[in-house]
C-alpha cells in the first residue's frame, strides 16, 4: 500500500519504480453510494446492449460485465473525469508541452464468481499505450490507468494482480511467451504469472498504474461481485479506444476542462455534411 504522507518526490520515486502506487481517499463516500446505486439500478441484459449512452459489453465473456462509456451515466462520472484526487498527477505525468490530455476508455465493471482477467501487457511490448519515459526530468507515459473499487477487494474476490517493475522490462514473461500472442494471454488468470502479487483494495481507493505494467486479475472464488471503475487516460493525439461520440446532453453540462479532456480534439467538418456509420 502507498502511505498518504508520502512526499511528492517519493510517490514519484515508487511511481517510477513500481509502475503504480495507490491513492488512498480516491472516491467520496457519496460518490461511492451514488455509484453503486446505479449498478444496483441496472437490468439484467445482453452485451451488445445499450442503456442510454451506455453500452454493456464484455471482453472475453469470463472477465465479466463491462458499461463501457460510463460517463454518459450521470454526474458522479462526470465529476470523476477531473477528479482532484489524481487529474493533477495524471497530467504531469502524461502531457508534454506538446500534448494534452484525453480520456481513452472510461467503464464500471461487475464480475461475479469464477470471472478473471488474464495476464497482458508489459515494457516489452513497442506500442504507444506500453510507452514509459522519464527523461530529464520530463514524463512520458502513454497511458494511465485509475482502476477504482467500488466494493472491498480483498482474498478471494479477485483483485488486481500486477508485477512490479514489469513496465521497464525488455523481456517479454514467460507466462506470455508461451501463448499466442506477445500481449495477452486471456485463458489462465493473471495471478498464476511469476511475480504476480494482488493489489488489495478498501471500497473507494484505487490503484494508479502505467498501462506498461504487466497486469490483470486473480479469479473471484468468493460468493457474490466484484464492482470496479477504470478510467484510462492518454495523449490527447491518441484516438479513444472504442470512439464512442460524446452524446449533446453530455456536452453540454460538461465543464469547459472536462469537455476538453473527453473530446480533446474537436471534430471538425462542413456544417452540411451528416455523420454516417459505419460498422466494423
Amino acid at each position: 500500500m502507498t502511505p498518504p504522507s508520502l512526499t511528492p518526490q517519493e510517490k514519484d520515486y515508487l511511481f517510477d519504480l513500481q509502475g503504480y502506487r495507490i491513492i488512498p481517499d480516491a472516491l467520496t463516500p457519496l460518490q461511492l453510494k451514488q455509484i453503486n446505486d446505479w449498478v444496483d439500478a441496472q437490468p439484467t441484459v445482453p452485451t451488445g446492449t445499450w442503456l442510454g449512452d451506455v453500452e454493456v459489453h464484455s471482453y472475453q465473456g469470463h472477465d465479466g460485465v463491462n458499461y463501457q462509456n460510463i460517463i454518459e451515466g450521470g454526474s458522479v462520472f462526470e465529476e470523476l473525469i477531473d477528479n482532484p484526487a489524481w487529474i493533477s498527477e495524471v497530467r504531469r505525468y502524461i502531457e508534454n508541452s506538446s500534448q494534452g490530455l484525453s480520456l481513452n476508455e472510461a467503464f464500471l465493471n461487475v464480475r461475479g464468481q469464477g470471472g478473471f482477467i488474464g495476464i497482458h501487457a508489459g515494457g516489452h511490448m513497442a506500442t504507444f499505450v506500453q510507452s514509459f519515459r522519464h527523461v530529464t526530468g520530463q514524463w512520458m507515459v502513454g497511458q494511465i490507468n485509475i482502476l477504482m473499487a467500488l466494493n472491498d477487494i480483498g482474498p478471494g474476490d479477485g483483485a488486481t494482480v500486477v508485477i512490479p517493475g514489469s513496465h521497464k522490462s525488455h523481456e517479454i514473461h514467460p507466462v506470455l511467451a508461451g501463448g499466442k500472442h506477445i500481449g495477452y494471454r486471456d485463458e489462465i488468470p493473471a495471478s498464476e504469472a511469476m511475480g504476480a502479487i494482488e493489489v488489495h483494495l478498501k471500497a473507494g481507493q484505487a490503484i494508479m498504474f502505467t498501462d506498461a505494467l504487466t497486469h490483470g486479475s486473480c479469479p473471484r472464488i468468493n460468493p457474490g461481485n466484484r464492482h470496479i471503475m477504470v478510467y484510462r487516460y492518454s495523449p490527447s493525439q491518441m484516438s479513444t479506444r472504442f470512439n464512442y461520440i460524446p452524446s449533446d446532453e453530455l456536452l453540454a453540462r460538461l465543464t469547459p476542462v472536462r469537455r476538453k479532456i473527453i473530446q480533446s480534439v474537436a471534430p471538425r467538418m462542413n456544417p452540411k455534411r451528416i455523420l454516417s456509420m459505419v460498422k466494423a
